[in-house]
């Protein structure tokens, strides 16, 4: 990510060749490798995700202050800037660091520093009302969620922690009005796509339909199931773009898995999970083309029931994001490894 950064600011002054040792972020356990500050970082962090899934994460108003809060609960181990925006002067290492007007990575740059208030005053604006999502469905709950979740990401407002903050925000704002938002089953390409069309295009409807299949009971067993049977062939599911379907689609691609409640297909651009029983009268075996034209959804019962049939790390993972698995008890399963910052 380029950020513009002043040769004194967020990152420790070096004159080593080695990539691992260059534009290491300042931080509070004065690690000088990036590698091992990642590690400690995703460490530390699912510790405070926990607290969040459980509900003792920071209150607030859904407001700038409440997500300045989640970011300093978040990071505030690691960076002493932590819950300061990029267009603040925090004090790290004992001098206060210059604002960070202009932020890219990739193709895509994010909103000028001397913008960042406004466009976070913007991205809040569909939730400002406190009413808005009471008595909100999936469909409507998913819709707002996702907008403000695109607008949030054009924004960028932190050095570091971007897309893990927007989770933890917006698992937060479902959790106020009885939703269950389970990032887990979003995988970093998905998220990655869905950054990029809603940088282009706040009103494109891909981070409202990821922020529904992690929302939607039904939707989220679906994609567990999807991300096992891409592990028993062998492939890393949080690698790989996948998604479930929408009625009305039509989808073409070689059938990956099948069972009950749903099947996985490959277009050859990602992995899209179908209702099975779309499938019709075709006697599809994994390997086989096939094209269907989604007109189901994906049941909470079959959820349900995929949850009685999960294998043991599954378990594991959906006790985890239930709040059982409690802080220290060994290594997290992979799938809650997966950690998102487009």
């Amino acid at each position: 990510m380029s950020t513009g950064d002043p040769g004194r600011g967020y990152t420790y002054p070096t004159n080593s060749n080695d990539p691992d040792q260059q534009d290491v972020l300042r931080n509070r356990l004065d690690l000088r490798s990036r590698a091992a500050l990642n590690r400690a970082e995703y460490r530390i962090t699912s510790d405070r995700m926990i607290d969040i899934r459980l509900g003792s994460g920071p209150a607030g108003n859904f407001d700038a202050a409440h997500l300045k809060a989640i970011h300093q609960h978040l990071f505030g181990e690691i960076y002493e800037w932590a819950g300061h925006t990029r267009n603040e002067r925090p004090v790290v290492d004992g001098r206060p660091v210059e604002p960070i007007e202009f932020m890219t990575k990739g193709s895509t740059t994010f909103l000028p520093g001397s913008r960042l208030d406004r466009g976070l005053a913007e991205a809040f604006r569909p939730i400002r009302d406190p009413d808005v999502l009471k008595g909100s469905n999936v469909e409507q709950f998913s819709a707002v969620a996702g907008r403000v979740m695109s607008e949030l990401n054009f924004v960028h407002p932190f050095r570091e922690g971007n897309g893990r903050v927007q989770e933890a925000f917006i698992a937060t704002l479902g959790q106020k009005y009885g939703h269950d938002v389970d990032f887990s089953v979003i995988t970093k390409p998905r998220m990655l796509a869905a950054s990029i069309a809603g940088a282009d295009d706040p009103a494109n409807p891909a981070m409202r339909h990821l922020v529904e299949d992690a929302t939607d009971r039904g939707r989220v067993a679906a994609l567990r199931t999807a991300f096992e049977h891409l592990r028993q062939q062998g492939a890393e599911p949080l690698a790989q773009d996948v998604r479930t379907a929408r009625p009305g689609e039509q989808i073409t691609g070689v059938l990956v898995a099948t069972d009950t409640h749903s099947s996985s297909v490959n277009t050859g651009k990602g992995i899209i999970v179908v209702p099975t029983q779309d499938l019709g009268r075709q006697k599809a075996a994994a390997g086989d083309d096939v094209t269907v034209t989604v007109k189901s959804g994906f049941s909470a019962a079959a959820a349900d029931r995929t949850a009685q049939e999960k294998p043991a790390t599954s378990q594991r993972a959906a006790s985890y994001w239930s709040g059982q698995v409690q802080k220290g008890q060994g290594e997290l399963p992979r799938v809650l490894w997966r950690q998102n910052d487009p």
